[in-house]
């Protein structure tokens, strides 16, 4: 069963028959799915039978093999089962999905259908929103189409599985054949590109529609525009005035852009119209009528807004000039007000504002002037009718005048502002100019002068100062004076005061000027007398340094070194004694000039003049025995000297022959050989003395071994050789300066021609362009003037150049130097001949534009001319018809013969403008112009011409042919009888006439044209003759036809002859000029030397660039023979030969030429090569005349000079090698090339060789001695040096001037060590140097070693001795350098303590600022004395180190200084500690007062606002006051810090004991006492606001109540009760009403019976006085009050005093605790007071005196203020008592007396004692007066 069951549902579930669409598949599913639920659910059958299976096997069955045979089998078709079963699920998902894609293909072809009917829809809009609206429609669509291709797209997608070969899964399975899904998705395809097309088909016909409709949208658009630009423009309203004018023409103006706006924005609607009809848009028809229609309504409104426009502007420039006219005035009027203003400054400053704000103006009323013209302009500018009205001529007249009364009154006040100026600067300058004098009439009191050099010239240079600010200082006198004349003359209304300053000023400098005067002499003397005493010093010393030195010589004179040593020193002291007696000579005339100034020191001045007198003798006495002493070694010290004296000219000379100074000018140079030759002259004064020297040296020399004589041979020799030498010198010195003379007469020369060559640059510089054609004919004469002195100067100029090649050529040594010159002159001379031709060229330029411009003016004027004979109108007139024709025809051929000119222009314009570009801007212009001119004319005369034939056609007509019929006549006969032309001559005559002929033929043939033209016209006026005329016309016109051939026939032979006669004649020329030419090039002249070469290159160049500039005409020559050949000429053959003659003959030429300039060139090099031969062996021949020459130098100088000349001549020896060797390669070259002139060349070359071979030996032998001799001359240079050196060192370092003063001594130390660091840097080195040269020579075994080693050893001695003396000096002059610096600074300092204490001024200023300025004075003085403070310690530790080094006077002498110093400075240090504190105390006395009366002014303010009377007259006034009041009291409040702050500055002021002290207490107690008295009021106004506002209240209620009965009152007296019941029920109700009413107004009365507090204060009072008139001890209180208990006074507690103290009861209430704050506890208590040493204590009762009230202190009294408190009514007998910082207290006391006693005893404890009448002026009785008048104001009766 099972089995069955199961092959069944496998035979059901195999079977595909799914149906063909969605439903049919989903039908399918279904069952498919409850087949899978019984296959499902029958598992469980299968299972069981599996079960069963499994317990037979269990239980061993006999067939089991056949049990689990059938168990398998089962299983099997079961498992097959559900294999088929997933198979066919499969199946059927597959073919559910493609029937799925099939509906859905389905539905999206069902909903293109839908769309495409939409599409298909023929409505399109019928207005543009309709349009937009559709086109949002159609985007939707748009959207829903792409939606739909997105569907199609995924479907497509979708269904491309299906159709692979092995099914959409791989499986084979196809649930629908591929075919059927191809054709579905195609049909999809098509459908949607079908629907794509439509949609933008449907999208172009709503846009077209869309534009169609916008464009006629926007011509409703514009048609409104237009009609609300028409409404402004019909508008007739044309303003009444400026404003409203301007306001028409800018809404004018604004609708005419609107209307240009709309006119374009036509335009584009005309631009879219056109292509909406172009592309056939349906509609666009009706556009073009449309946009005419409102074309034309554009049109007229712009008619309609020029006439309104007109009208417009013509209201403007009217209105406008009055408004402009009214900006003048008010101009003028504001400018009038300033200038009429009186302020002239109150100084200078503002005087000066004042000034620049009226020159400010000034300048604006001067530039105003453009303004009134302007207005003037505008009133021109109206209509003739304006102009004249009188209000314009009225207005402008006015402001003319109102200006020049201003201009006036300006000057005026210009005038008072300058004077105002004067004035305060005169003051300012005077005043500072006297203060100034005042400060330095001070210095100069300070100025005494003493006997210290160095405080004396410290004075000088203040002095020095004070002079130079006194130059400055004389100028603003100066200024002041002429600002006083100034004044005076203008007689300036306080010329009285300006006499006075300007006196005064005056007399006050000259009285400075006689003090300066005075201490300058007094200065110049004390410095001149202590400048004196140092030169006496120091010339003591000099003269006692050389005595040393002549002391150091006594033993010289042993032999002859000693002699010559001594022989220089007296020379040298010779020297020194002249300026030693030079010296004394100038003390003595100083020493005498002093004694008449100041004959108190005569006698010391004596004393000095003696000293010197003897130290002088002593030293003049030493001279003369050294000089005896010299006298005795005899001839040979006067041979020595004579020796010295010979070789020290003989140096002399050679330095000053020896001279390489090169002459700088051309008169240096003749006076540089001047003093050469006069040198000459002296040389040869000088040969007889060297004669007789030379002698007596071999004498004393002669058989001398000694080594000092020896040396003297050596010297002896070496002068031979210096004169020698010297002969040599003068020589070479003659040469060089007989060649800087001509380099100076070259330099002359380049510079003349240097100047003219700049003058002809600064010429062709300029770059004038002329601008007509005289002036540039005028600049073309001046240039070629120009040119033609540039052609005299070259001449001279050329002279320069040859005459610098002649020097170079000579070997000058400046040959570079004179070389480049003379190129760079031949070089610009070149460039300005260069730029002369270029200029020449432009002027030529220039010219021909000018020439064609003026051509162009001529022709312009001849054209209008013309065109005025033209335009002439005279041919109306019938009478002279004819003739006016006949002239018209002349004028006519007038104007053709002239169109030439018109032709060349154009053709010389076209020339001109290819040649000069740049010319295109002027020339064409030029020629349009003309152009158009020239055919207007034409067009007149055309018209003209045919006015005249239209007046008489056939007169005209007839005469016309009749004229050019004879003339063909005239003609035929000429061309019948004209003879052939013979030569070149005849044929050019006869092509003119032939040119004449047929340009007569053309115009006849035009005047037949314009005949003919007329024809029709005379056939209407006479068409009877016609015929006649016609046949007349073309007899004439077939007559010149006829002439026309032979005319051309004519022509051409004409030119055939004179092209052949031309030919000819051009052969025959040519062939003259070549055999002219010819001679030329054939000649034989080579030349024979290298400048005739030269110029014969130069003239066949010459010749070779004429031959090249001519051949293209032999060129063009040759082919006008060929053209008559090609022609056929008859003469052709015998043209052909002569071309062929004259290319040969060309030929030769050229060949000619180019063998000659070859022969030239071989010339030249060769006769070159010679050249550059003789110069190389003339420049060696003079070199080795200087190598042979065997002299050595005299000395180490002309050593010197001739080795460097030497290195020079060999520089110029090595470099000429190049020379031997170029030289070689030439002649080598010339030798290979076979030249004429080769054997001549090798021989010279040859020569040249061997001759520099011999020069470079000579040159090294001549270098290698003269470098030993420099060697030899330098060390002996440099040791003598040395010595000489040290000598004078030892002098200097031997000195015993150890200073006078502390500036002599610093001078002295710095000079000596300057000297000893010189000394030894440079003598360590020297020395050092000088003995490695000894040593070097000795080693090297130099002749002279002995003489070496001699000079080592004694410069080695001398420079030890001079280091030992300098180390001396040094330690001398730092121990002298110490005590002066001590006494120097020890002056220093007391003179600057000095002048600060002089300096601290005693003022402490006059206010705050004075007091500032003067404390920020006082620190910088601090500052200053500071740096002392420094100084005076430094000076105390300088003393402590000086008293260790020194003794006795000395001692005692830098102790004495140091204790003056300190003693001075301690004194200083106490004048600035108390003027520190004094100012400290005075600034804050000046806070301290300005606060106070800052204070008190502001209370005085507030107490009288406080005070004010107003009166209010309503509660609201009263509550406005009591706001106002309440203000008042912030204000306090605000004020309270500065309060405090300036009692505690006072206070702080009395704790300091300040000077003032009694001046802050006053003002502290009156400070504290108008605050509390501020107070009082402001309490007292407080409550008298609240008492008047309760009484306002009052006032208020009580006619509030009032009016209420007077309102009730004629009710309740009414009589009336009713007459019935009813109304006497309304009135019982209306009673009640009024009973409820009265009931609630008994509140406001019972309220209006209370009595005010002013009434309570009011009866108090009474009661108060009339207790008082009765006597009884209490004050009864008043009525409707509980009475109050008052604390009593007993007769024993009243006060009294107790030893020191005073004692007694008081009852006490404290009210304010500050100005601000009331006091937290203000009941009154009975207290036990004690007053004692102004502090007031308070106890409970007499028996506790040790234990005060609540703890409080006693309370200082001073400062506080004690008062009656007269203000304060509640009481009897009351005192207040207020304290400094606002507290106060209400003391009662027990009667008046006794409040009279506490009221004293107070006072005097506070300090207001004597300010008791003061204070008893504010006392009750007035108070009370005060308050009984108060309350008769308020008083009421109550009834």
């Amino acid at each position: 069963m099972r089995e069955t069951w199961l092959t069944e549902n496998q035979r059901l579930v195999s079977q595909d028959n799914f149906g063909n669409d969605l439903s049919s598949v989903e039908a399918a599913t279904k069952k498919h799915e409850a087949i899978e639920t019984d296959i499902f659910a029958y598992e469980e059958r299968v299972q069981a039978v599996v079960a069963v299976a499994g317990e037979l096997e269990a239980e061993n069955y006999h067939d089991q093999a056949k049990i689990n045979e059938r168990k398998e089998n089962v299983l099997k078709l079961w498992n097959y089962l559900f294999q088929l079963l997933l198979a066919r699920r499969v199946r059927l998902e597959l073919s559910m999905a493609i029937q799925k894609i099939f509906h859905d293909m389905l539905l999206t072809l069902d909903l293109m259908d839908d769309i495409r009917s939409r599409l298909l829809s023929e409505d399109l809009g019928a207005h543009l929103m309709d349009v937009e609206d559709l086109l949002q429609k159609h985007a939707l669509l748009e959207s829903d189409i792409n939606i739909i291709g997105e569907r199609v797209n995924n479907s497509i997608a979708q269904s491309q599985r299906f159709r692979n070969e092995d099914g959409p899964d791989g499986s084979g399975y196809k649930p629908v054949e591929p075919g059927t899904i191809d054709e579905r998705c195609d049909t999809l395809q098509q459908k949607y590109k079908e629907l794509l097309e439509l949609a933008a088909e449907r999208k172009r016909r709503l846009e077209d529609n869309k534009r169609l409709c916008q464009f006629w949208w926007d011509v409703a658009e514009l048609e409104h525009g237009i009609k609300e630009q028409e409404q402004v423009l019909s508008s007739t309203d044309t303003g009444r005035d400026i404003v409203t004018v301007s306001h028409l023409l800018a809404k004018h103006k604004n609708a005419e852009n609107n209307l240009r706006d709309l006119e374009k924005y036509l335009d584009r609607l005309d631009v879219s119209g056109r292509e909406l009809q172009d592309e056939n848009i349906p509609g666009s028809d009706n556009i073009p009528p449309r946009l005419a229609e409102i074309r034309d309504y554009i049109n007229k409104l712009k008619e309609l807004s020029a006439a309104r426009k007109e009208r417009l502007a013509g209201g403007v420039e009217y209105y406008q000039f009055f408004t402009d006219a009214d900006d003048v005035d008010r101009y003028l009027y504001d400018t009038l007000r300033v200038m009429s203003s009186e302020d002239v400054g109150k100084d200078e400053g503002t005087v000066q504002l004042l000034l620049k704000k009226h020159d400010d103006v000034t300048d604006e009323l001067q530039n105003f002037d453009q303004h009134i013209k302007v207005l003037h302009a505008k009133a021109e500018s109206l209509p003739q009718e304006a102009r004249e009205h009188p209000d314009i001529r009225q207005r402008l007249d006015t402001t003319l005048r109102q200006k020049a009364e201003l201009e006036n009154l300006a000057q005026l006040r210009k005038q008072r502002l300058i004077d105002a100026l004067s004035l305060y600067k005169l003051y300012s300058d005077a005043d500072s100019v006297e203060s100034w004098i005042d400060e330095k009439g001070k210095l100069l009191a300070t100025l005494v002068p003493g006997r210290d050099i160095e405080e004396v010239e410290i004075m000088k240079h203040r002095f020095d100062t004070l002079e130079q600010d006194m130059k400055n200082q004389e100028a603003k006198v100066a200024n002041v004076n002429d600002l006083a004349r100034q004044l005076l003359n203008v007689e300036h209304p306080n010329s009285d005061d300006i006499l006075h300053r300007q006196n005064k000023l005056n007399a006050r400098w000259a009285q400075l000027r006689d003090m300066v005067d005075q201490k300058r002499n007094e200065l110049e003397r004390a410095h001149r007398l202590e400048t004196f005493r140092i030169d006496c010093q120091e010339t003591v010393t000099w003269i006692e340094d050389k005595t040393r030195v002549l002391e150091d010589s006594d033993a010289l004179t042993n032999d002859l070194s000693g002699v010559m040593k001594l022989q220089r020193r007296l020379s040298m002291m010779e020297r020194d004694l002249g300026a030693i007696q030079a010296k004394l000579d100038s003390l003595h005339k100083e020493a005498d000039d002093i004694e008449r100034e100041r004959p108190q020191e005569a006698q010391a001045i004596r004393e000095d003049i003696k000293r010197i007198h003897q130290v002088w003798d002593i030293l003049n006495k030493k001279v003369r025995e050294h000089e005896a002493k010299l006298d005795e070694a005899g001839d040979l010290q006067r041979f020595l000297r004579d020796l010295d004296h010979f070789q020290a000219w003989l140096t002399a000379t050679q330095r000053q022959v020896a001279s390489e100074e090169e002459p700088q000018s051309l008169a240096e140079a003749e006076q540089l050989l001047n003093q050469h030759a006069a040198i000459r002259e002296e040389i040869d004064g000088y040969a007889e003395d060297y004669k007789k020297m030379r002698a007596m040296g071999d004498r004393v020399t002669q058989d001398q071994t000694d080594p000092q004589y020896m040396f003297l041979r050596q010297r002896l020799a070496g002068l031979q050789e210096g004169w020698e030498e010297l002969q040599r010198m003068w020589d070479n010195r003659q040469h060089l300066l007989s060649q800087g003379l001509n380099l100076q007469m070259f330099l002359r020369d380049a510079k003349q021609a240097e100047v003219m060559l700049s003058q002809q640059e600064n010429y062709l510089a300029k770059d004038d362009v002329p601008q007509s054609l005289e002036q540039a004919e005028n600049q073309l004469k001046r240039h070629q003037d120009f040119i033609t002195t540039m052609d005299a100067n070259d001449e001279k100029i050329r002279a320069v150049g040859m005459f610098g090649d002649q020097l170079c050529q000579d070997g000058h040594y400046a040959a570079d130097k004179i070389h480049k010159k003379a190129r760079n002159i031949d070089e610009r001379r070149g460039a300005n001949r260069e730029k002369a031709q270029e200029v020449l060229k432009k002027l030529k330029d220039a010219l021909s534009l000018q020439q064609f411009l003026s051509d162009c003016d001529e022709l312009r004027e001849w054209i209008e001319e013309k065109m005025i004979r033209a335009q002439d109108e005279t041919y109306r007139d019938a009478k002279t018809i004819t003739s006016k024709f006949v002239r018209h025809q002349a004028f006519q051929s007038e104007l053709a013969a002239n169109k030439e000119r018109l032709d060349q222009l154009k053709h010389a314009a076209i020339n001109l403008g290819d040649d000069k570009p740049e010319y295109h801007g002027t020339i064409d212009p030029q020629i349009e112009e003309l152009a158009t001119q020239w055919d207007e004319l034409e067009k007149t005369t055309e018209e003209k011409g045919q006015k005249l034939f239209d007046a008489n056609r056939q007169q005209l007509y007839v005469q016309s042919i009749a004229d050019m019929k004879e003339w063909a006549t005239q003609l035929e006969n000429e061309m019948t009888r004209e003879d052939q032309p013979a030569d070149l001559t005849t044929v050019n005559v006869a092509m003119q006439k032939q040119h004449l002929i047929e340009t007569e033929m053309i115009k006849k043939a035009q005047h037949i044209d314009q005949l003919m033209e007329m024809e029709p016209q005379l056939e209407e006026l006479h068409p009877e003759e016609l015929e006649n005329i016609r046949a007349h016309r073309l007899a004439v016109q077939e007559q010149l036809q006829r002439l026309q051939a032979p005319l051309d026939d004519r022509r051409k032979a004409l030119e055939r002859k004179k092209a052949a006669f031309q030919f000819g004649r051009d052969v025959d020329d040519e062939k003259l000029w070549i055999s002219e030419r010819l001679v030329l090039a054939r000649a034989q002249n080579l030349g024979e030397s290298l400048p005739d070469c030269h110029r014969l290159q130069k003239n066949l160049q010459l010749l070779s660039n004429e031959i090249d500039n001519h051949e293209p005409w032999i060129n063009q020559i040759c082919n006008n023979g060929q053209e008559l050949i090609d022609e056929g000429h008859a003469n052709g053959p015998a043209f052909e030969k002569k071309i062929q003659e004259l290319r040969a003959a060309w030929q030769e030429l050229k060949d000619a030429v180019k063998d000659r300039k070859g022969d030239l060139g071989e010339s030249e090099k060769a006769h070159q090569f010679l050249y550059d031969c003789g110069e190389a062996e003339a420049w060696m021949s003079e070199q080795e005349l200087y190598m042979m020459q065997d002299e050595r130098g005299k000395d180490e100088f002309s050593t010197k000079n001739q080795i460097k000349k030497h290195e020079r001549l060999q520089s110029d020896i090595d470099k000429f090698a190049d020379t031997i060797r170029a030289l070689a390669t030439k002649a080598h070259k010339f030798v290979e090339e076979k030249s004429p002139l080769s054997e001549q060349i090798t021989v010279r070359q040859a020569q040249i060789e061997k001759l520099y071979a011999g020069l470079q030996d000579l040159s090294k032998e001549r270098r290698k001695r003269l470098e030993e001799t420099l060697e030899l001359y330098a060390l002996h240079r440099e040791i003598d040096d040395l010595l000489q050196w040290i000598a004078d060192k030892e002098v200097v370092a031997g000195s015993q001037e150890n200073g006078q003063d502390y500036e002599h001594v610093q001078m002295l130390q710095e000079r000596f060590q300057q000297f000893a660091r010189d000394t030894e840097n440079i003598g360590s080195e020297r020395v050092a140097n000088a003995n490695d040269g000894c040593d070097s020579l000795i080693a090297h075994g130099h002749t002279d070693a002995p003489t070496i080693a001699l000079w080592k050893d004694s410069l080695n001695e001398a420079w030890e001795n001079l280091l030992e003396l300098m180390d001396t000096r040094a330690q001398i002059l730092e121990a002298s350098r110490l005590l002066h610096k001590f006494y120097h600074d020890c002056r220093d300092c007391l003179s600057r303590i000095m002048e600060k204490t002089h300096a601290m001024p005693e003022d402490l200023g006059r206010d705050s600022s004075s007091v500032g300025a003067l404390s920020r004075k006082h620190q910088n003085y601090l500052k200053d004395i500071a740096a002392i403070g420094e100084q005076v310690a430094q000076i105390e530790r300088d003393a402590a180190e000086l008293r260790d080094g020194y003794a006795g006077d000395k001692a005692l002498d830098i102790g004495s200084r140091e204790s003056e110093v300190v003693k001075a400075w301690r004194h200083l240090r106490g004048l600035c500690d108390a003027r520190t504190s004094r100012l400290v105390d005075t600034s804050d006395l000046f806070k301290f007062m300005n606060m106070v009366r800052d204070l008190l002014l502001w209370m005085d303010e507030v107490k009288r606002e406080m005070n004010s009377q107003e009166r209010p007259k309503d509660v609201s006034g009263v509550e406005l006051l009591m706001n106002n009041h309440q203000s008042l009291k912030a204000e306090i409040d605000a004020r309270e810090e500065n309060f405090n702050a300036c009692i505690s500055l006072g206070r702080d002021l009395l704790n300091r004991k300040h000077y003032a002290s009694s001046e802050i207490e006053k003002k502290l107690i009156k400070l504290t006492t108008e605050r509390a008295e501020m107070m009082r009021r402001w309490e007292d106004r407080w409550e008298y606001l609240q008492l008047i506002l309760e009484v306002y209240q009052f006032a208020r209620d009580a006619a509030v109540a009032e009016s209420w009965l007077f309102a009730q009152e004629p009710y309740l007296i009414s009589r009336e009760y009713g007459r019935n019941l009813e109304e006497t029920i309304k009135l019982i109700k209306k009673h009640e009403a009024f009973e409820k009413s009265a009931l609630a107004q008994e509140e406001r009365f019972l309220a209006l019976e209370k009595l005010t507090t002013f009434e309570l204060k009011e009866n108090q009072h009474r009661e108060e006085e009339t207790q008082k008139r009765r006597g009884p001890a209490h004050i009864g209180s008043p009525s409707r009050s509980t009475p109050a208990a008052e604390t009593s006074f007993g007769a024993q507690d009243d006060g009294a005093k107790q030893g020191e103290a005073f004692e007694g009861t008081l009852i006490r209430k404290h009210t304010y605790e500050s100005l601000d704050r009331k006091a937290a506890n203000r009941s009154w208590e009975k207290l036990y007071a004690v007053l004692r040493q102004n502090e007031l204590a308070f106890y409970k009762d007499p028996k506790h005196r040790d234990e005060s009230v609540h703890g409080e202190p006693p309370m200082a009294l001073p400062g506080c203020s004690v008062n009656v408190a007269s203000d304060y009514q509640k009481k009897k007998n009351v005192l207040s008592l207020r304290l400094p910082v606002g507290a106060e207290y209400l003391l009662q006391c027990g009667s008046e007396e006794d409040m009279q006693r506490w009221l004293t005893e107070l006072q005097v404890a506070t300090g207001q004692a004597q300010l008791e009448e003061a204070s008893r002026s504010q006392t009750l009785p007035e108070q009370g007066s005060a308050t009984k008048k108060k309350g008769g104001f308020f008083s009421r009766s109550k009834k």
